[in-house]
């Protein structure tokens, strides 16, 4: 029985596929291309569009997660006097093809030159060495001239 709860708790500590530790943790910034079209909507605008740019990852404590990633997103953006709502859903994909999908979220700030805001990236799975990974990421969000975005976050893997 001791020897089961052993196994249980190493099996339970290797959650993630392909890796030694329980958790990782590292650094994002992004350099990011913005193609947005807003209309106006019920009291607000209501923008959508896409992302596409480069991500490089540093400071992982697992070092298979540091380097560059091709980044797309699809974006929906709302405002109002009153409020803020961002919603984009990503992939990341690495050098060998790998992709890491993730979902990032935002109540301030908007989508416009001088803009941007704190929110939060949830890291859905993915396929390769990120099939079966979760975490999460603070991020802040820039919005640059001439359609330019950056993008800088902490994430924790698990």
């Amino acid at each position: 029985m001791k020897t089961t709860k052993v196994l249980l708790a190493v099996l339970m500590t290797c959650s993630l596929v392909n890796f030694a530790q329980a958790e990782t943790k590292y650094k994002s910034i992004a350099s990011i291309k913005t193609d947005f079209q807003t209309m106006d909507w019920r009291d607000g605008k209501l923008t959508i569009g896409t992302l596409k740019g480069i991500a490089i990852t540093s400071e992982s404590t697992n070092a298979i997660f540091n380097g560059e990633y091709l980044q797309t997103c699809y974006v929906r953006a709302f405002r109002t006097k009153d409020s803020s709502e961002v919603l984009a859903n990503c992939s990341l994909t690495d050098k060998d093809g790998d992709v890491q999908y993730l979902t990032a979220e935002r109540k301030q700030g908007d989508v416009t030159t001088g803009s941007g805001g704190r929110g939060m990236i949830t890291l859905q799975s993915g396929t390769g060495k990120f099939q079966g990974t979760s975490g999460s990421c603070e991020y802040t969000a820039k919005y640059l001239k001439d359609n330019w975005q950056i993008t800088e976050s902490s994430c924790v893997m698990k």
